[in-house]
């Protein structure tokens, strides 16, 4: 009987270890509440096309910044956008700390050429340090172009 109650004891030890360390395992898996915040700011510091679109219709209000050289935004932008071009102001990392064309109001959408150009980021850094209210577009222009909505030259 004894070695029957030890088997037993034996088993139920390792079912509760390994449960145990299953349920550490998940834990290492991710840190969830670390995951929630970074969709939540990404929410609150992104938008895509379609949100763009509707700031473009003025049915959300804010401001449309196009970062690209003048060149390209001749050649085609999102309706509305307003010229920002990064070659004008050092690829906004320089010194400048005045930005008429946005507003502290609103919220400024900022874009570049396509998904992995990084100049949004580097506007977007230095615009709210300054105080500027910032999304960037996810896709830039060539994600706008994608979705192929409007536009404008």
């Amino acid at each position: 009987m004894k070695k029957y109650s030890f088997r037993t004891l034996l088993i139920l030890m390792s079912i509760i270890s390994f449960a145990h360390a299953e349920s550490n395992d998940q834990q290492k898996i991710q840190d969830t509440s670390a995951a929630a915040k970074y969709f939540e700011d990404k929410l609150n510091f992104t938008a895509g096309p379609g949100s763009v679109k509707k700031v473009s219709e003025k049915q959300l209000d804010g401001i449309i910044i196009d970062l690209r050289k003048k060149e390209h935004f001749d050649k085609g932008h999102i309706p509305g956008a307003i010229n920002i071009p990064f070659d004008k102001y050092d690829g906004f990392e320089g010194t400048q700390t005045e930005f008429p064309e946005l507003s502290k109001n609103k919220i400024n959408y900022l874009y570049c050429y396509e998904l992995l150009c990084n100049l949004s980021q580097k506007a977007a850094k230095k615009f709210a340090s300054l105080g500027y209210p910032v999304k960037e577009v996810e896709g830039g222009f060539k994600g706008w172009e994608e979705h192929n909505y409007p536009i404008e030259k």
